[in-house]
């Protein structure tokens, strides 16, 4: 039993400065026990992971592992029994070699040889990692990595396993992966996992959910019971499951439901019933739309030249050695001024090698690319004139701040520029203003105090400030909260609206990148496969999973509910075009905004 008391830890504690992380926490974790800690970013959750593997001392109150307390006389045996995995695994791999870094822990355990060998090869086993066990550690793939933290921590034997975030950074699929396997250590090996995530469709099958809210509890106890008070996880930031949203609206509306709905599976069964109902108001225009997406149509009316534009693009990285690792495989695509445009792709696709080119930090060859109508290998194109006119936000912004004030930050390019101190502060008040933080209030704060959210903000205004034609943003939602991912779409939103920006973004998620962009390029294994309208794209499922993508989670939950309702719309982004078109299948009254006309996706030589 892991067994937590009054427990409360403050930075700076004792100083004037002090900053309370949590205040009176209790609770316990029983053996085997599946719990996840959910809250917003500041919420406390890092702080408590941190307090029960013995990284951080608590301020006040106690805790104990299967009896032995938390105390410094016993902190090496609590951090035996308690293992912990970070959101970035490259923060706890240290060596080159994957079976080295797996390893390592043991190791550190004193165990005999053969005791070590044991244990690493069952927790490469039990990871699927056997085949990279001497790959390199700078070889492998965000997903590899957040495998081989995993396996390390395992070859520990601890009796309990906190994940810390550990799916923000992944690819969809590699995120159900990692939930999966949260329930196969359980099943398999009797561990109890604390399950640290803003994604609440992850935890629906876990036995208990912790809710934290300012650093003390505030819920505590099944999926069901947490997701029935979906007003008080708003109010602090949270959501619901989307599902769980959708069965709140439709019994709002009479339709005879569970209180709370945890799966797209358990709504479809509750409304096997009403599929004889469905309205015959729904025209066979949206029938044909929701069931073939491959019909042919007409070709989309002529565009002005492309800002940017990809024709055969290859790219093999190490080429020539034993470890050459094909990047880019002929990829053509094309970016119009002024629009803003989602690049989506599983892990390994090309998006960040693709976005390299796009700022000028590789070269053409073989292949060709253009910008604003001339090739970037012609003698006569400015090179230089091509890195000032594009921006790039990377995934983990922080690692790009490099000054200790966010106003000299944001003013890092303008007097690399060399411009008149005037200009430059001008620029920065601009830039700052267009991401939503006060000039005066934020210009000298120091970057380290700035929360998640603001650090990214601070990213995008010393991107802004170096006054580009395009902004990359490399999936510039990864690790935020829902209130966090709203306030950026709004941000991005703001930005796309500026008739002198072309905005790229990149991702791997549909759900993410849904309000933020229209078009997208989709790719897969170096080469651009689809293009066309988010929306569009949706009706080509069966392509996106196979290539590692996901559909939208409103998407998502149509799917299932398909075989009730065989003409209900798959092409759905948002929740309330989901619940449009199934109040129309249930014969409720209809919506009051209509169903959005779209047109099919069309290949990406034909429009992106």
């Amino acid at each position: 039993m892991l067994s937590v008391t009054n427990l409360a830890f403050a930075y700076n504690a004792g100083k004037p400065d002090a900053i309370p992380a949590l205040r009176g926490v209790s609770f316990t974790v029983a053996p085997g026990e599946l719990v996840a800690v959910l809250g917003q970013n500041g919420s406390g959750k890092s702080t408590l992971a941190r307090l029960l593997a013995g990284i951080l001392t608590p301020t006040s109150g106690s805790f104990s592992v299967d009896g032995v307390a938390a105390t410094e006389e016993h902190l090496w045996e609590i951090r035996r029994r308690v293992g912990m995995v970070f959101q970035r695994p490259d923060d706890q791999l240290i060596t080159n070699v994957v079976v080295d870094d797996v390893a390592f822990g043991p190791e550190n355990l004193g165990l005999p040889r053969a005791e070590i060998e044991a244990r690493v090869s069952e927790s490469l086993a039990a990871l699927g990692l056997e085949a990279l066990r001497h790959k390199q550690i700078s070889e492998l793939s965000g997903g590899e990595k957040q495998r081989v933290a995993i396996a390390g921590v395992l070859a520990m034997r601890p009796s309990y396993l906190i994940l810390d975030e550990p799916t923000t950074m992944l690819p969809p699929a590699m995120a159900r992966q990692v939930v999966r396997l949260a329930h196969e250590l359980r099943d398999r090996q009797g561990l109890a996992v604390l399950h640290i995530t803003h994604f609440m469709h992850e935890v629906v099958g876990f036995d208990r959910l912790i809710v934290l809210d300012a650093g003390q509890i505030l819920m505590d106890g099944p999926p069901r019971e947490v997701f029935a008070r979906g007003d008080e996880l708003r109010a602090i930031g949270l959501e619901v499951p989307r599902v769980t949203e959708l069965g709140r609206r439709l019994r709002a509306r009479g339709v005879e439901l569970p209180e709370t709905v945890l799966s797209p599976e358990e709504l479809a069964t509750a409304l096997a019933g009403y599929g004889g109902r469905a309205s015959e108001r729904v025209g066979e225009e949206e029938r044909l739309a929701g069931l073939e997406h491959n019909a042919d149509v007409d070709s989309p009316p002529p565009r002005s030249a492309p800002l940017i534009e990809a024709i055969d693009l290859q790219f093999t990285y190490m080429e020539g050695t034993p470890l050459a690792q094909p990047a880019l495989r002929g990829l053509s695509c094309a970016i119009y001024e002024g629009e803003t445009v989602a690049i989506l792709g599983g892990t390994q696709a090309g998006k960040s090698t693709l976005i390299d080119f796009f700022a000028g930090l590789r070269r053409p060859e073989p292949g060709q690319l253009r910008f604003a109508g001339t090739d970037v290998r012609d003698p006569t194109f400015d090179s230089e004139a091509l890195a000032r006119a594009v921006s790039i936000v990377f995934q983990q912004p922080e690692t790009q701040l490099i000054e200790e004030t966010v106003g000299k930050d944001v003013a890092f390019v303008p007097r690399r520029r060399g411009l008149a101190p005037a200009e430059s502060r001008a620029l920065v008040e601009q830039a700052l203003t267009a991401v939503g933080l006060d000039y005066e209030t934020f210009r000298l704060r120091y970057v380290y105090a700035l929360s998640g959210g603001q650090k990214r903000r601070v990213a995008i205004a010393g991107a802004l400030a170096a006054q580009p034609r395009v902004l990359i943003l490399d999936e510039p939602v990864a690790g935020l909260d829902p209130r966090g991912r709203s306030e950026l779409a709004r941000l991005i939103g703001n930005l796309s609206r500026r008739d002198d920006l072309t905005v790229i973004i990149v991702g791997n998620s549909i759900d993410e990148l849904a309000e933020l962009a229209d078009p997208a390029i989709v790719l897969h294994e170096g080469q651009a496969t689809m293009a066309g309208p988010l929306r569009e794209l949706l009706r080509r499922a069966d392509e996106l999973y196979a290539m590692g993508l996901d559909l939208s989670e409103p998407a998502r939950i149509a799917l299932a509910l398909r075989p009730h309702f065989p003409t209900l719309p798959t092409a759905v982004l948002t929740l309330d075009e989901l619940e449009h078109a199934l109040a129309e299948q249930l014969g409720l009254p209809p919506p009051a905004e209509p169903w959005p006309s779209s047109s099919p996706a069309t290949s990406p030589s034909a429009s992106t």
